[in-house]
């Protein structure tokens, strides 16, 4: 609140205690000096500073100043955590740290033990900074806040966190079930009442064995506001306890509402053999996210066949998610790069928008049969698509739209998108445990999905270029594709657009229909055909097929719909020509 607007809203009496109270505040803040390996007994002037966290954190008030002073290597760090105050900065003296990882002097601190702060090294109050320290291995977190606002986080390098390896976030699937623990966060913040806004801004996380990167939960009825931005985040493994290994995980519960701005983080060498790595995630289980990231980038996720670059994953509840990733690159992952999955919620909506992206070079564990025709649950995701889409609850929406973006190298499809129902068994049955494992997916009746693709290349796909397969009662569904490349693909067609379900509504429109397309696209160089239609009725007019004529007849495959390919451009359009 300003000055002025406390004036308007107090009587004058409640006003100057006021005053008088934020004069007394500031009278009284300090700065107070800590290092490793001082002498006992200081004073916490920087000619004495105290020789312990706990020291300094019995001595300081609300809105002090601590200062970490260097300590060399042969310096043990100072242990045992702490407990911020409110208004508080914590500030590591010295050169920044971010830089390197092997420091000489240096402001270290650590919390070895879960019986103080719960194992966390600092735990945040409202207002609290903290900033160039050197964090490394302690037992839980590295920087914790619970209901906090006006925190800044920035300049900070934390490694090794999380030592005693205990589950945080808790990935929620259909029926409201945490089925996938992640290791505890170098830096967490959790949100469940009130509003809260706070920023984590150039820190270093590194090197964890059991750690997730940066981890916001909002739930309840909390409203969050966060910056996330400028965060390199590197070399992170899968706990041994844990099913997921997050670099930045944002999750939504209840009726919480969640708005992030990210931009200039990186994700690199996230994860480890076996492991479901993640460089950007988000899980829904209830409640409302936009995020909106800008200039990011991931590269060489390690792991099994669910690593992702980016994973947008609604698991139950009705939620909302506004997502767009703008001026960004992901490459190299072993399993589908980018993925939009509205699972198992019920009248949920995403909505994703990819706007000059560059996505290239993902792979698979193993090798993978043909992709058929029509998909079914056991090619719901995890495939090695460069974009995965999927709606599998009941009356959801999907929206993807890309613009300006280039595909390239993808082990399956370029675009892969699905709609279905049921349940999804996975495993085989044992002596120990005879029931298949499953979850249930919803009946995806009246679902909505579009496609929307401009002046875009997607090339050299291992299966499709785009591929859309419907196996439920659809409400409605929309593709559109314009100005676009589609080239190399190896699978059945380079585009297939297949149901064996039912759809009230379909609009699809790779050309001609409108005003609104010109077509112009290029679709060429399929391995096998270049179209594939079931039961829809495709437009695809004014583009080019690599020869004058359109289309010959052995590159079609059209069942129970219909293709409308002519005109046909008679020379190559500039799409042709995109890079």
């Amino acid at each position: 609140m300003t000055d002025s607007a406390a004036r308007r809203r107090c009587p004058l009496i409640a006003c100057l205690l006021l005053a008088a109270a934020s004069v007394s505040a500031m009278a009284h803040a300090r700065t107070l000096f800590v290092r490793a390996g001082a002498a006992a007994g200081g004073d916490g002037s920087k000619a004495a500073p105290f020789s312990s966290l706990a020291a300094v954190e019995r001595a300081s008030t609300p809105g002090d100043e601590i200062v970490v002073l260097p300590a060399s290597l042969r310096v043990a760090p100072l242990n045992g955590g702490i407990a911020l105050k409110p208004d508080q900065k914590l500030i590591g003296g010295g050169r920044a740290v971010t830089g390197v990882d092997a420091l000489g002097r240096a402001p270290r601190i650590t919390n070895s033990e879960l019986s103080s702060n719960s194992g966390d090294a600092v735990v945040l109050a409202d207002g609290d900074e903290v900033s160039n320290l050197v964090i490394t291995k302690s037992a839980r977190g590295g920087i914790y806040g619970l209901n906090v606002s006006g925190v800044r986080i920035y300049g900070n390098n934390l490694s090794g966190t999380n030592t005693a390896c205990i589950a945080g976030l808790l990935v929620y699937f259909p029926g409201d079930v945490p089925l996938l623990p992640n290791g505890w966060a170098s830096i967490m913040i959790d949100e469940n009442r009130g509003t809260a806004w706070f920023s984590i801004e150039n820190n270093y996380i590194h090197d964890g064995t059991c750690s997730d990167g940066i981890d916001i939960r909002a739930t309840a009825d909390a409203k969050v506001a966060a910056r996330v931005s400028a965060n390199r985040i590197t070399r992170l493994a899968q706990g041994p306890k844990m099913l997921s290994v997050l670099a930045i995980g944002m999750q939504t519960r209840d009726s919480a509402v969640l708005s992030v701005d990210s931009d200039g983080n990186s994700e690199t060498y996230i994860g480890s053999a076996g492991a479901d790595c993640e460089g950007l995630f988000a899980n829904q289980a209830g409640g409302s996210l936009t995020w909106s990231i800008d200039a990011n980038t991931f590269a060489h996720g390690i792991g099994g066949g669910s690593c992702n670059g980016a994973e947008f994953y609604i698991g139950a509840g009705v939620d909302t998610a506004n997502l767009y990733i703008s001026h960004s690159t992901f490459a190299y992952d072993p399993g589908d790069m980018i993925e939009e999955d509205n699972n198992g919620g019920t009248g949920s909506v995403m909505n994703l928008t990819l706007d000059d992206v560059a996505v290239s070079h993902t792979s698979f564990p193993k090798k993978l049969p043909a992709e058929p025709q029509f998909t079914d649950a056991q090619y719901m995701d995890n495939l090695g698509r460069c974009m995965d889409q999927y709606s599998w609850g009941h009356r959801n929406v999907n929206n993807l739209r890309v613009i300006d973006s280039r595909f390239a190298d993808c082990y399956g499809d370029g675009i892969g998108s699905d709609v279905t129902g049921g349940t999804y068994t996975f495993g085989r049955p044992t002596k120990a445990d005879p029931k298949p494992k499953g979850m249930y997916l919803g009946d995806a009746r009246g679902d909505s999905v579009s496609i929307d693709v401009e002046n875009s290349t997607i090339e050299d796909s291992g299966q499709y270029s785009l591929h859309f397969a419907n196996h439920a009662a659809m409400a409605d569904l929309a593709i559109r594709v314009r100005n676009s490349r589609l080239d190399r693909a190896a699978g059945r067609a380079v585009v297939g657009i297949d149901q064996n379900g039912s759809t009230r509504r379909a609009h699809i429109d790779l050309g001609g229909e409108g005003r609104g397309n010109p077509g112009r696209n290029c679709i060429v160089g399929g391995a096998h055909l270049a179209v594939e239609v079931a039961g829809y009725e495709v437009f695809a007019k004014s583009n080019w097929w690599g020869r004058a004529g359109g289309p010959a007849g052995r590159d079609v495959s059209v069942t129970g719909g219909r293709l409308s390919a002519s005109p046909a451009l008679r020379s190559p359009p500039p799409s042709c020509f995109m890079h």
